[in-house]
């Protein structure tokens, strides 16, 4: 086979409840969805973004987790994702608000090239992939909403993301069920940033499976 799905899993057909929700949130977007899922569950596990056993859960683990912040991201406006990496959750969120640009920044240079790939495979004009540490980018980058997914602690990456906020910029930070004991620990570096206390938002209930976790906070 030349497809690169050998000794793969097959890509996951939808659940009736994960339809509904891909649905709802990538609309005429959906077989560009599916494309990506298919990228994901070939080249994404040959290249070594996700493990195999990730394949089944594909869809509501990563992707529609993903996507389900796009809803409560500003109308055109410029978000950035730190420590892109598969694409998560940047191109999910893309694919879902094509009305908004995305800032995808990864510094490892086989993820900025698969990224490329995959964005070029998509069609997706309104994304831009900066191969860059995030901490180098604080003079380039003023995004109305920063994300990020599975990439760090709060701790650490607060330091990391609200350099590339706007004035009146956000950070929505997909995490997990630790998320308040993140916050706590990552007290001082939330004052130093002069962000107002984070809140934690469930996402998706009622539409996914299991609601996303989003960590959200402004500058004071």
């Amino acid at each position: 086979m030349s497809d690169g799905r050998q000794n793969l899993d097959p890509v996951p057909t939808l659940t009736s409840t994960e339809w509904r929700a891909a649905e709802k949130l990538f609309a005429d977007r959906l077989p560009a969805a599916e494309r990506y899922v298919e990228h994901l569950c070939t080249t994404g596990i040959t290249h070594g973004l996700l493990g195999p056993r990730e394949v089944p859960r594909m869809w509501s683990r990563h992707v529609l987790n993903s996507a389900v912040l796009g809803p409560e991201l500003p109308s055109a406006g410029t978000v950035a994702d730190v420590g892109a990496g598969a694409g998560l959750p940047g191109v999910a969120l893309a694919l879902a608000r094509p009305d908004a640009d995305f800032i995808l920044i990864e510094p490892m240079e086989r993820r900025v090239d698969w990224l490329d790939t995959v964005i070029r495979d998509l069609g997706l004009n309104n994304v831009q992939v900066i191969r860059s540490r995030a901490e180098d980018l604080s003079d380039e980058v003023m995004a109305d909403v920063v994300t990020a997914r599975a990439v760090s602690a709060l701790k650490k990456l607060i330091p990391l993301t609200t350099p590339l906020m706007a004035d009146d910029g956000q950070l929505m930070l997909i995490k997990g069920r630790s998320a308040a004991g993140e916050i706590s620990a990552a007290s001082k570096q939330i004052r130093k940033a002069r962000l107002t206390e984070p809140r934690i938002r469930l996402l998706g209930e009622g539409l996914l499976e299991e609601a996303t976790t989003v960590v959200c906070a402004q500058r004071r």
